[in-house]
């Protein structure tokens, strides 16, 4: 059986070279389902705009990225003493955490891995409350239990369910902390891919609040590593003031400002999310082999419906076969059942769909499994 976990990188998705030692894929090359990073690609003419700015590197990027906050306050709508901006979304939630020294970090389950990892690292007390897939969020007993001292997490849409939770389902939490001297970190590293930028908290002033999103999936660029958090001004300013001036390294930088300026790029890539997901939902569905979790993302998570499903199994095989899934094992409150797939193009979700119908067919784990190969739309 293949790893699960690894103490190193958490068991995220996304490690091709790892895949390819571990597999030998029959090409040598690996299409990858298991990182959600947006479909499209980058946008035109980044490589070639990124080369020219490649002489640049001889000199300190500029401090606290002054041109790039400009750029982001006018796209998110936000003021710009509010922007902290980060090497990924991952490295400020980590550095939030370490900052603030919280005395007891509640963290949903499943979820991304990194808030548990980010409040161990920081001293935190753990304690995971749950956001089940397919099930409703109970904000009033989650309020109930903030004490003072707390940081509440929540990720929205969640990884990796998918459940996306409206602003005004939120409100009531901060109204919570609020009251009882908690603060509230909301990552929404994944809300600009779902078109529903009306539940954003970014636009509230608390003093309470942090939002973090990944400006990584949204312009796919997970190798340069790009991100920004939305704060309280006076925080903001402290550990502008105090924190190292150069997380964000001149590529990032000359990559955010553009992909910021590339006109129609997220309105393809939003268009293109929504047919996949419907398409990729229906075809899994047809199979009788899986369930499909209702999501708002650029992923699903799905849930082998035979016990003897094996994830680890569905893994090897496709990845034998140049196809890499996401397990999500190792999810708390998820079995060997569950998976995460990210939403690509059409030709690489029908080779997707169709390496899954081969594998089914062998598997014997569904009397349907052949309708999910072929090439029709």
């Amino acid at each position: 059986m293949s790893r699960v976990f690894d103490d190193e990188t958490g068991g995220h998705g996304g490690d091709l070279a790892y895949a390819a030692r571990q597999w030998n894929p029959a090409d040598g090359k690996l299409l990858d389902f298991s990182s959600n990073i947006n479909p499209l690609g980058l946008p035109p003419g980044l490589i070639d705009h990124l080369r020219k700015a490649l002489p640049g590197i001889v000199s300190y990027p500029s401090p606290q990225a002054h041109e790039l906050r400009e750029s982001l306050s006018r796209f998110l709508n936000v003021p710009r003493e509010r922007l902290l901006l980060g090497n990924g979304a991952n490295e400020l939630i980590h550095l939030l955490l370490l900052w603030r020294r919280p005395r007891r970090v509640l963290v949903p389950a499943p979820s991304f891995s990194e808030y548990e990892r980010a409040a161990t690292l920081a001293g935190a007390l753990v304690e995971r409350y749950p956001l089940p897939p397919g099930e409703s969020f109970d904000t009033a007993s989650l309020g109930k239990k903030l004490e003072q001292g707390d940081l509440l997490v929540l990720c929205n849409p969640n990884n990796p369910t998918g459940m996306l939770y409206r602003r005004q389902e939120l409100l009531p939490l901060l109204d919570a902390a609020a009251e009882c001297g908690a603060e509230v970190i909301v990552d929404e590293s994944f809300l600009h891919l779902t078109g529903r930028n009306e539940e954003s908290l970014s636009d509230m002033h608390d003093r309470r609040l942090w939002v973090v999103i990944s400006l990584t999936k949204i312009w796919s660029l997970p190798g340069l590593r790009l991100g920004c958090a939305v704060g309280p001004e006076d925080d903001v300013h402290e550990i502008t003031r105090w924190g190292d001036p150069w997380r964000v390294n001149t590529l990032a930088q000359k990559a955010g400002i553009y992909c910021i300026e590339s006109k129609g790029y997220l309105e393809k890539t939003l268009a293109l999310i929504k047919k996949e997901r419907v398409f990729l939902t229906r075809r899994f569905r047809e199979t009788g082999a899986f369930r499909v979790f209702e999501g708002f993302a650029n992923f699903l998570l799905l849930q082998g419906l035979d016990p003897d499903f094996d994830v680890a199994d569905y893994q090897e095989s496709l990845a034998r076969q140049g196809v890499l899934i996401r397990r999500a094992d190792n999810f708390c409150g998820l079995d060997q059942r569950y998976f995460r797939i990210a939403v690509r193009k059409r030709p690489e979700n029908l080779r997707f769909l169709q390496e899954t119908g081969h594998y089914l067919k062998n598997a014997n784990l569904a009397e349907s499994a052949g309708r999910t190969g072929g090439d029709h739309k």
